[in-house]
């Protein structure tokens, strides 16, 4: 009997004890659980390549400034062109509404549907443009956003906001699903992940919720008194607050002007091919070999899926979005038109819910526009010039 008290009830009791203390001791809770210092941020920042975990950045996404509105720009690759064309200059360089870019290669339609979804209280009439590249439904990446790349965009603490919130059921069911499905690539993943994963396996059938249930009670608990022990030191993402509205101004800007210099710019720096690429990157990766894209079906396209699950997102939430549509190099990819009906399911569905686009794409070599990528799939200064203006007249910048 002794034995069994010292072997099991001793630490039960030390167990409970511990516990006793840290979730209502607050000398104990704070020494213990101290607010990690964030890095600092550059107060006139542009472009947040990710958020890894920063709560400063996190506490700036999808916010008004002082006396404006903010325009945030969402996409992957193309947020890491950085130029005096890209709206995150351009825009903001002309005008009191500013541009902020959140991205880089691999932040695909998920990852943009979570971080949305975690700031659900902001999102009623944000002004929001999201770049849609068509290599996104194609080869590996219509598998969707990878689970590195989402953990650099997705934190603990956006993932806590969507467990928190008033999310529709459907949106945070996804967001489970979703979360399930790479659950295993994860190493010591964090409470919140843990919970969306039990909760996603738990709704496959009654077998499993009664299966999971028990698991599910545990890390609830835990859940909770670990929210309580860190909520002193933790920074809300989710405060509700009315939107500024985006006020016109006097500015004329001179499109044909900027369109026939840059676009001759780019012909300029591509002169040891005809492919409009430039010299640079055609002599270091390309040296006239060509590529072939590789489709997958829409019933096997993940990346689809959560394109349309974002756009669901977006209606629901009455989001002021629009989106652009990047081309790929035709004189590069072969059969780059094998892309073409995705890219019109895009479209369909962007114009079935009323959101202003601009499509960039074009897959025919005899027309495809000279000068408008840099490269394979990037657009130039002039690619980003046509940008501009597409926001300059969505959101109605000048008078």
């Amino acid at each position: 009997m002794k034995r069994i008290l010292l072997i099991y009830f001793l630490p039960l009791i030390c167990a409970l004890t511990l516990t006793f203390l840290l979730a209502f001791k607050s000398t104990i809770n704070s020494s213990l659980f101290t607010a990690e210092s964030p890095s600092p941020i550059d107060p006139s920042f542009r472009n947040i390549p990710n958020f890894n975990d920063n709560v400063l950045y996190e506490n700036e996404f999808l916010s008004s400034r002082a006396d404006h509105e903010t325009i945030f720009m969402l996409g992957s690759s193309e947020l890491g062109v950085n130029t005096e064309a890209t709206p995150y200059n351009f825009i903001t360089d002309h005008f009191n509404t500013k541009v902020v870019g959140v991205g880089h290669a691999g932040n695909q339609s998920f990852s943009i549907f979570s971080q949305l979804l975690a700031n659900e209280p902001r999102l009623k009439n944000a002004p929001i443009l999201i770049g849609i590249s068509p290599g996104w439904f194609h080869e590996v990446s219509a598998n969707g956003t990878t689970s590195s790349q989402f953990l650099e965009f997705n934190s603990s603490r956006f993932l806590n906001s969507i467990l928190m919130n008033d999310s529709i059921d459907t949106f945070k069911a996804y967001e489970a699903n979703r979360i399930s499905s790479f659950y295993g690539e994860i190493v010591s993943p964090d409470l919140s992940i843990k919970l969306l994963h039990f909760k996603s396996r738990s709704s496959k059938s009654f077998l499993h919720q009664f299966l999971y249930a028990p698991i599910i009670a545990i890390d609830d608990l835990l859940y909770s008194l670990r929210s309580d022990l860190l909520k002193t030191n933790s920074i809300t993402t989710t405060n509700s607050f009315e939107r500024k509205s985006i006020r016109e101004e006097s500015v004329v800007i001179n499109w044909d002007s900027l369109f026939t210099v840059s676009k001759q710019d780019q012909l300029n720096r591509s002169t040891n091919n005809n492919w409009s690429i430039d010299n640079t990157y055609y002599t270091n990766n390309i040296n006239g070999k060509r590529s072939f894209v590789s489709p997958v079906q829409i019933k096997y396209n993940t990346e689809m899926e959560d394109f349309l699950e974002l756009l669901k997102l977006l209606k629901e939430k009455k989001v002021n979005a629009s989106f652009f549509i990047s081309p790929l190099n035709p004189y590069y990819f072969k059969n780059a038109s094998d892309l073409s009906p995705i890219v019109a399911i895009v479209e369909t569905e962007l114009k079935k819910n009323n959101f202003p686009y601009l499509n960039l794409w074009n897959s025919d070599s005899t027309t495809f526009e000279k000068g408008i990528l840099f490269d394979i799939g990037h657009l130039s200064k002039y690619g980003f010039y046509k940008v501009d203006k597409f926001i300059v007249e969505t959101y109605k910048l000048t008078k």
